[in-house]
C-alpha cells in the first residue's frame, strides 16, 4: 500500500514536499479483481478473537516451500504468485520465499481485508477511505503493474489509478505477450527488473526532478 504516505500527506491540499512518485504493484481497492492475496482473509477473524498479535506469514511460506519446489509439487500453485517461471534463479527464489518473509502484525491483516471491501482501503477507524481522496493530489504518479501479477494484477492496479486526474497519471504494465512475464517480486527482484523496470521509473524521476 506505497500510496498511504503520499496521500496521507498530500490531503487537504498539504504540500507532501514531493516531485513524483512511483508504486510497484500497489491498489487501495481489489474488489474488480480475483487478488490472491484473498487467501490471507481467512486468517484475519481467527487471530482477532484469539487476540493473536501476528501471523507468522514467512515460517508459513518457508514451511510449505519443499512442497511447491520439489516433486509431486503438490502446491506448485504457490511459485506464480511469487514469480513468474524462468524470472528468477531457482537459488535466489528459495532464498526470497525462506528468508524475506516476516510476520505480519493481526491488525495490519485485518486493515487489508478493508480494501476487499466497497469502498476499498480505510483507516482503522473505518471512516476514511483513502481512494475518495486521490483525485485532490497534484504529485505525478508513475504506476507499475505486472502482466502475471496474481497478488496485485493489472486490473486492481489500475482500479486505482483511474481516479487521479489523468494529466498526471502514467500507467505501465511490464511484460510482452511472447515474455517476459512480470509477476508480484519480479518487478523488483528479476534480473529483467534491472534492465526493464528500474530505467522506466529512473527516467520518470529525473524527469520531474527537474522539470
Amino acid at each position: 500500500m506505497q500510496f498511504l504516505g503520499f496521500y496521507v500527506m498530500g490531503y487537504e491540499g498539504k504540500d507532501s514536499g514531493l516531485a513524483a512518485i512511483t508504486t510497484l504493484a500497489s491498489s487501495l481497492d481489489y474488489t474488480s479483481s480475483r487478488s490472491s492475496l484473498k487467501l490471507l482473509l481467512p486468517l484475519a477473524d481467527p487471530a482477532q478473537v484469539l487476540n493473536v498479535p501476528v501471523i507468522p506469514i514467512g515460517t508459513l511460506l518457508a514451511a510449505t516451500h519443499p512442497f511447491a519446489a520439489n516433486p509431486p509439487y503438490l502446491l506448485s500453485w504457490l511459485s506464480p504468485q511469487i514469480s513468474a517461471p524462468d524470472m528468477l534463479q531457482p537459488k535466489l527464489f528459495e532464498k526470497l520465499v525462506t528468508e524475506n518473509f516476516e510476520t505480519v502484525p493481526a491488525k495490519l491483516l485485518l486493515q487489508l481485508a478493508t480494501a476487499f471491501e466497497e469502498g476499498g482501503l480505510c483507516d482503522k477507524s473505518g471512516t476514511f477511505f483513502y481512494k475518495n481522496h486521490l483525485s485532490k493530489s497534484n504529485v505525478p504518479v508513475l504506476a507499475i503493474a505486472g502482466d502475471q501479477d496474481l497478488i496485485c494484477s493489472p486490473d486492481a492496479v489500475y482500479e486505482t489509478m483511474k481516479l487521479i486526474l489523468e494529466p498526471l497519471v502514467t500507467y505501465k504494465v511490464f511484460g510482452e505477450l511472447g515474455g517476459p512475464h512480470f509477476a508480484h517480486y519480479d518487478i523488483v527482484g528479476a534480473q529483467r527488473a534491472v534492465d526493464l523496470v528500474y530505467p522506466c521509473i529512473i527516467e520518470f524521476l529525473n524527469h520531474h526532478d527537474t522539470a
